[in-house]
């Protein structure tokens, strides 16, 4: 078998190699042209469908990399950014021919196609899975919580509303059950039937205070549930917490810990968990009848572990006086009360008067107590403990950023996410380290990185600065960093995280205290980074740190862990420079030589990363996630025959294809860099949906890079269909992964309010950008967007944004924190209808952008654009 194809250049005197992969053999080796077409033929080559293929590399000044199979005169591999194309070699067109057959299609790019029309929540939730998960409650800091799953929010099969206490994400086992996890199941209505009428909110839309209400025919049943002290009032101060080491007992996969963790674990392991008082969760169940005639109305009351044949019983409990307790120790699990009174009956119907209520009210401690400690407990008041909650979760907000925006589920999401973080960062109260937790997971220094700086640009610095430190706390004293399982990617962002909370504050103490752990982990690094200085690694991971970054087990030197030890160590240059020039100095030589290293890999990456077609009828090369020859470009390629569909998709290990936006975020690309641009365009044509990932979508990071890249739609179509099917939208908590897997997924919901931060302001590489990506419908007549207090590199910002029918008003502000501020910002004020300014006050208006460039920025700035 012959395959006869030609390359195509648009200038002469190309000059090279070539290069075959898997199977074929070339009639040329090298070549220098005359002109502009190249002919080859190749025998034997692999043509069939499947793993594989023969690849042919062209080695020129624009090395590149494409399928024989793929050579095809109807669709010609054509990649203008190269001035190359290829064909078959009966196909006597040349160059520019093609081109101008391939444009006068009209096609375009799909990344291109988004800035045609942004995305809204409302288009996007239209055609996107919808996907209810459970609900996780607390009082912070404190690892006893309850997971509340009502009938049908996660399955149709759930018989029950169920309140499932757990020690984080471990479920809870009472002794006098044995080595059975415990659940409370009760239902408030009729029962299960043809028609599902359950909804959730928030209180007051952002609190973890969950209201559910069922609409059963005539009865409205409408639950309140939330979190507090057995006795204390819930306020800061009667805070104890869970001390960050006993909290990751309580995860889900640790890794183990050193024998000096291990011996304080062992002596205060006891004492964290076993309180002087319990947290408690509370429920009152209304039931109003909305009749104009009598109706009964059903509840059954919380019991432990009902079956679906509800009489069978497996433990021997007593329920009188409204205390529902243990036969054989007399511990209470549960108080019952209706209308005040105590109230002992498992079923229960009674008959409503129209516009009478019934309010039952449940109290169940975290674990069982006494009867007296009962009795105390159900005497307390509902509506008073409730104001106590509310008010806690109320100064927590009140003490960050203020936020208001046009898009009013976006506020609350930003308020809710906030809160929903604060409650899994684990530690002792008032100062000690939390362990801020991902989920079901230990933190993770690529997981938690996004919790913490959201954190952080809130405003609420003592937190973050308090998750920061678990990092160095956990720190192996060879100054690896490792929590979860055994990933080995977390020291180089658990060193960005920890220098990051410095240029934040400029806490030069804090500074101090942590600069053994900056140099320890920078010192440990570099070793790693030694043992590829192997000469045969040249563009295959010379110089780079290799090994295992997620669940696959796949230990090679992976452009993601790279840029982010890159970012890492760049950044404990750039602080210790304010303690230790001497070691800022060599740290900050080695971070700049481990990016050459990177980025001359990622040059022969790209080489010979086959090209996948776009949309506009050309082609882009594409790089794989590692540079080794294993995988040659993209898994989902199949060159080298590896198998590459796992967790719920094809396309997971390739999202972060050359490292994606990890490689813009930690600066070693630029946005509008060649390979960059290729990245996001063959992340959009081929591996996304919507330009969003599949199956755990937030652990792409292109937005980031497509906001730097000026591509306002692309992003917002991410940011709406992303996040309109992985979070609920009731409750506004994530999922991990799109097939409902490990709930209250704080990762995820990290970067989904980085993203709303990013949408706000963008603060890296000596820049100050304001409103880089809001919809253009946020400045509508008559809108405003507003915050205060929220925490840049330059300081605490604050802005003020108002729309009238002719005319935009932003006023800006700044409290600088003493970092150099840049010579210049911007702000962007796209008008909703696509107008261009007539007028600029203020500054520099860049109609192409809708960017107002603010030169010499002191410390407030007010601009009126008119139309």
């Amino acid at each position: 078998m012959e395959k006869k194809l030609s390359v195509l250049f648009d200038r002469e005197g190309v000059s090279g190699k070539i290069e075959l992969f898997n199977a074929g053999k070339a009639d040329i080796e090298a070549f220098s042209l005359d002109g502009y077409r190249l002919d080859i033929s190749v025998t034997d080559p692999a043509l069939e469908a499947g793993a594989y293929a023969t690849a042919l590399t062209v080695r020129c000044d624009t090395p590149f990399t494409f399928f024989l199979r793929d050579v095809n005169a109807e669709w010609p591999i054509y990649i203008p950014e190269y001035g190359v194309a290829v064909t078959e070699a009966t196909d006597r067109r040349d160059y520019a021919e093609i081109q101008r057959a391939i444009r006068s299609k009209g096609f375009k790019r799909r990344l291109d196609s988004f800035e045609e029309r942004q995305e809204s929540f409302a288009s996007a939730a239209e055609k996107n899975r919808s996907m209810r998960a459970p609900m996780w409650m607390g009082i912070s800091r404190d690892v006893r919580m309850f997971e509340v799953q009502p009938h049908g929010v996660v399955n149709d099969s759930a018989l029950w509303d169920t309140i499932i206490p757990k020690m984080h994400h471990k479920r809870v086992r009472f002794p006098e059950m044995g080595e059975t996890d415990v659940r409370f199941d009760y239902f408030a209505g009729r029962g299960i039937g043809t028609r599902y009428d359950v909804t959730r909110h928030l209180e007051n839309r952002v609190l973890p205070i969950l209201n559910v209400i069922n609409e059963d025919g005539d009865i409205s049943y409408r639950q309140k549930l939330f979190v507090t002290n057995e006795v204390s009032p819930l306020t800061a101060e009667n805070l104890k917490g869970t001390n960050y080491l006993i909290a990751d007992l309580y995860c889900e996969l640790p890794t183990p810990r050193t024998p000096a963790q291990q011996e304080i674990t062992d002596r205060i392991h006891k004492s964290e968990v076993n309180r002087d008082e319990e947290t408690v969760m509370y429920l009152k169940i209304e039931a109003v009848n909305t009749a104009k005639a009598p109706r009964y109305a059903f509840v059954r009351t919380p019991q432990l572990n009902v079956a679906a044949i509800t009489e069978s019983r497996r433990w021997p409990v007593e329920f009188k006086e409204g205390l529902n307790y243990f036969t054989e120790t007399g511990r209470v699990f549960m108080t019952s009360t209706l209308g005040g009174k105590p109230y002992s009956q498992v079923d229960g119907s009674l008959l409503l008067m129209p516009g009478e209520k019934a309010e039952f009210v449940f109290k169940i401690p975290h674990t069982p107590i006494s009867k007296e400690r009962a009795r105390a407990l159900m005497a307390t008041d509902f509506e008073e403990k409730l104001a106590e909650c509310t008010a806690f979760w109320q100064k927590k907000l009140e003490g960050i950023a203020q936020i208001s925006l046009p898009e009013k589920r976006i506020e609350e999401m930003m308020k809710a996410g906030f809160l929903h973080l604060d409650l899994v960062c684990f530690g002792n109260e008032p100062e000690d380290a939390v362990a801020p937790v991902v989920g079901i997971y230990t933190p993770i220094g690529t997981e938690s990185l996004p919790m913490i700086q959201y954190i952080e640009s809130m405003g609420a610095t003592s937190l973050a600065g308090r998750a920061a430190m678990y990092f160095a706390k956990k720190q192996r004293e060879d100054g690896f960093m490792q929590n979860f399982q055994s990933y080995m990617s977390e020291t180089g962002c658990g060193l960005w995280t920890l220098a990051q909370h410095f240029k934040y504050t400029r806490d030069i103490k804090w500074l101090e205290g942590i600069k053994d752990n900056l140099i320890r982990g920078c010192n440990y690094l570099m070793k790693w980074a030694d043992e590829s200085r192997d000469e045969s690694l040249r563009g295959r991971g010379y110089g780079m740190i290799y090994g295992k970054i997620a669940d696959c087990e796949d230990h090679f030197h992976n452009y993601m862990l790279n840029a982010t030890t890159y970012g890492g160590v760049k950044a404990c240059a750039e602080v210790l420079a304010y303690v230790d020039e001497k070691e800022a100095a060599r740290i900050g030589a080695f971070a700049e030589e481990l990016k050459g290293n990177i980025i001359e890999s990622l040059k022969e990456s790209f080489a010979v990363g086959p090209a996948v077609p776009l949309s506009d009828g050309s082609w882009c090369p594409t790089v794989s996630i590692w540079p080794e020859l294993n995988v040659l470009g993209l898994h989902t390629l199949f060159t080298f025959g590896r198998n590459c569909y796992t967790h719920g998709a094809f396309t997971m290990k390739d999202h972060n294809m050359g490292g994606g936006g990890y490689m813009v975020m930690n600066g070693v690309l630029e946005a509008d860099s060649l390979y960059m641009k290729f990245i996001t365009n063959a992340m959009a044509d081929m591996l996304f949906c919507d330009n969003v990932s599949y199956s755990q979508p937030y652990y792409a990071t292109h937005p980031y890079v497509n906001l730097k890249q000026g591509r306002v739609g692309a992003f917002l179509s991410e940011f709406y269909n992303n996040m309109s099917a992985l979070a609920d939208r009731e409750t506004y908590t994530f999922w991990e992964h799109l097939y409902q897997v490990s709930p209250h997924k704080t990762h995820e919901e990290g970067w989904f309010l980085m993203r709303c931060r990013w949408m706000l302001y963008m603060d890296e590489f000596g820049s100050l950008d304001i409103l880089p990506g809001v919809p253009s419908a946020w400045l509508e007549e008559g809108s405003e967007i507003a915050f205060s207090g929220m925490a840049s590199r330059y300081g605490r910002l604050s802005l003020k944004v108002k729309a009238q029918r002719d005319k935009i008003m932003a006023e800006i502000g700044l409290e600088p924190n003493g970092e150099r501020l840049p010579d210049s910002i911007t702000i962007r004020l796209p008008h909703p209808e696509g107008k261009r300014a007539t007028s600029c006050a203020g500054g520099r208006y860049n109609p192409e952008t809708e960017q107002v460039i603010i030169d010499g920025f002191t410390q407030t700035a007010e601009i009126v654009l008119e139309y």
